[in-house]
């Protein structure tokens, strides 16, 4: 219960004060059933509980670096909001369990390919673990593209900014097995849903999209 009370809050606040200037994009190309993994560009503090509160089904469960898990209240607000610790830049066995079995038991996973919020607003490349799950889980993916969540809560900024903020959930995708470059996959229909300015290292769509071929097959968010 309290997780959906904390993503009925969120709607209800970011509703409310960026009222005129928040829209969400593609929500019916999340599928409503069956494990999917859910992967988010990360440049702003306020997309960790953005998104969740935005995906349309609510059980969804979100990695999140260990570092906030040291115990108090900020822990308590995370492990509430349904995310669980990963050690970065490592083989984290646990949390690789973990992830594995959200998604064996037909829930949405939530990870953010990067690995940590980029300061400075555009793609960077990215870690390996998502690519990883998404090849031994075999389980449809979604790319979102968010932007204006870093001009909305600048670093350091104590209260949001009232500015143009959009979430916008990509065509699913399985990432075919036995692929090295998944993780650039996953990365490439991120860009795709972003302004020019955002992609950063993943800029030259048009190169990737040759280079990265055969990668991944859509799939059909309603099968």
């Amino acid at each position: 219960m309290t997780y959906a009370f904390m993503r009925w809050l969120m709607r209800t606040m970011t509703r409310t004060y960026l009222v005129g200037l928040f829209n969400v994009i593609g929500a019916e190309n999340v599928p409503r059933n069956g494990p999917v993994i859910i992967c988010p560009n990360h440049s702003a503090n306020l997309d960790p509980p953005m998104v969740p509160a935005f995906l349309p089904r609510g059980d969804s469960w979100s990695m999140a670096k260990s570092e906030y898990f040291k115990g108090g209240f900020i822990t308590w607000v995370f492990r509430q909001y349904h995310a669980f610790p990963v050690v970065r830049h490592t083989a984290d066995r646990t949390a690789l369990r973990r992830a594995f079995d959200i998604l064996a038991s037909g829930h949405a996973l939530i990870i953010y390919p990067e690995g940590t919020r980029v300061e400075s607003g555009v793609l960077a490349q990215p870690e390996p673990g998502a690519g990883f799950i998404a090849q031994r889980a075999a389980c449809p993916m979604v790319p979102v593209g968010l932007t204006g969540t870093r001009e909305c809560l600048p670093k350091g900024a104590r209260w949001p900014r009232r500015t143009r903020v959009s979430l916008t959930f990509g065509k699913p995708f399985v990432v075919l097995k036995k692929r090295a470059d998944a993780a650039e996959a996953i990365m490439l229909a991120i860009a795709e849903l972003l302004p020019e300015h955002q992609r950063g290292a993943f800029s030259d769509l048009a190169a990737l999209r040759t280079k990265l071929r055969g990668v991944t097959a859509p799939v059909d968010a309603n099968r």
